[in-house]
């Protein structure tokens, strides 16, 4: 459409123009018009014509330059910034939604989350990248009335299955940590669909597998899982079993399970940063036997004389570890060659990884009972073993800051002391 500049109409007897002569191109020779709609404006850079000169003009020179924008071509760049029509910029970001919600800003373009923290509604369905619709979201809380909830905050459900039951194809579930007896959520669901399953905010819930996974995400299944502690699992059970689907691990801690931390089979991805991993007497932290993991800050362990790697791959895997704590007490602290691990602290290492020597278990917390976090005892090479890189997790296991600059040393593991 043709569009109006802020230039003062003078009133020439054309009502298009002011110029007084008529012709309509403002200078007064007589000549035709250099444009007369938008369609005559064949130069991308100056794409509107402003009746008030006949001239093909630049966003900017309009009253009403995003609007004119959002008129122009398919609609997809409806901003006006420094004279081009762009997708967004900071504070005008409507026309990013579905699989593009977030504006870069840099190169004012919209584009796929990559972090929960760009959907403040909800949660980033990282496979997708959408924001997962505020609308499904549910609450789980067993120790809340909750013999007929609905999966509001106000009215919970009362456990994991249920809310699964209830839930679209994509959804969010708040957990809330038990205070009364059991103080654990006692169950083993399977992962079929997108869900995010998330700690309630300033909460710390457990989930112990009963008699198998607690969690299992099939091939169709894709599982956001972040602040939320698996442990305690029997009957010779993983915490969890990604089996064919994709899993995010964020900020969780699954250890002393009786079948081992993390098993990935039948083709499954694991992407796993910010966490505990924790084996058991006959099984390691993380076992791969057919897929590919992602690992970032992560901390695998071992009980003592424990002849088990920390990492164990059999079959077809494949996958890289970064920035890690990987430890055994007897024998390696990795077995599996298809995995690249580098920039992160070993018994023994080679490469740019570092060498602690033989684990001691003082160098954490309560090493026997899964808390990871680092004591001050810690080797002073934990320190400097890791080295961030742009796109890596800016805060810790407990949300504590780590350098954020492309290139400086870190400490190495989930936990910064």
């Amino acid at each position: 459409m043709t569009q109006t500049s802020s230039e003062t109409e003078t009133g020439d007897g054309d009502p298009t123009t002011g110029d007084g002569d008529g012709d309509g191109d403002g200078d007064g020779d007589g000549d035709p018009m250099l444009c007369m709609g938008d369609e005559e404006c064949t130069d991308p850079a100056m794409p509107f014509c402003d009746l008030n000169t006949g001239m093909c003009v630049s966003c900017d020179a309009l009253l009403a330059a995003d609007e004119a924008c959002a008129s122009l071509g398919d609609g997809s760049t409806p901003v006006c910034l420094d004279g081009s029509c762009v997708q967004c910029a900071e504070g005008k970001e409507e026309a990013c939604v579905d699989t593009t919600p977030v504006c870069d800003t840099a190169a004012n373009v919209c584009v796929a989350c990559s972090d929960h923290d760009q959907c403040p509604d909800s949660a980033c369905n990282l496979a997708e990248g959408n924001c997962i619709d505020p609308g499904n979201v549910f609450h789980v809380d067993a120790d809340d009335p909750c013999d007929v909830g609905d999966g509001s905050e106000a009215s919970p459900f009362c456990s994991i299955e249920e809310a699964l039951a209830a839930a679209p194809s994509e959804v969010l579930i708040y957990l809330h940590e038990r205070g009364l007896n059991p103080m654990v959520y006692l169950e083993s669901n399977p992962i079929s669909t997108t869900v995010a399953l998330f700690a309630a905010p300033d909460e710390e819930p457990v989930v112990v597998g009963s008699g198998a996974a607690a969690l299992s995400v099939n091939a169709s299944g894709v599982l956001l899982l972040r602040g939320i502690e698996i442990s305690g699992t029997l009957n010779g059970a993983a915490g969890l079993l990604v089996d064919g689907g994709i899993a995010w691990v964020d900020q969780c801690k699954v250890v002393n399970n009786s079948g081992g931390g993390i098993v990935v089979d039948g083709g499954g991805t694991l992407s796993l940063e910010n966490s505990f991993l924790g084996g058991d007497s006959n099984n390691p932290a993380l076992d791969v036997i057919d897929g590919s993991i992602d690992l970032v800050y992560a901390t695998l362990g071992l009980a003592p004389a424990v002849a088990v790697p920390a990492l164990q791959c059999s079959g077809n895997a494949s996958g890289t570890v970064r920035n890690s704590i990987l430890l055994t007490s007897n024998g390696a602290d990795v077995d599996c060659p298809g995995v690249t691990v580098k920039t992160s602290a070993l018994s023994s290492a080679t490469g740019d990884n570092t060498a602690l020597g033989a684990l001691d278990i003082g160098w954490f917390d309560d090493y026997l009972n899964g808390d990871l976090h680092l004591s001050g005892m810690h080797p002073p090479a934990l320190e400097t073993a890791a080295v961030w890189t742009d796109g890596d997790p800016e805060q810790d296991i407990d949300g504590e800051a780590r350098p954020a600059t492309d290139g400086a040393p870190d400490v190495a593991g989930a936990d910064i002391p």
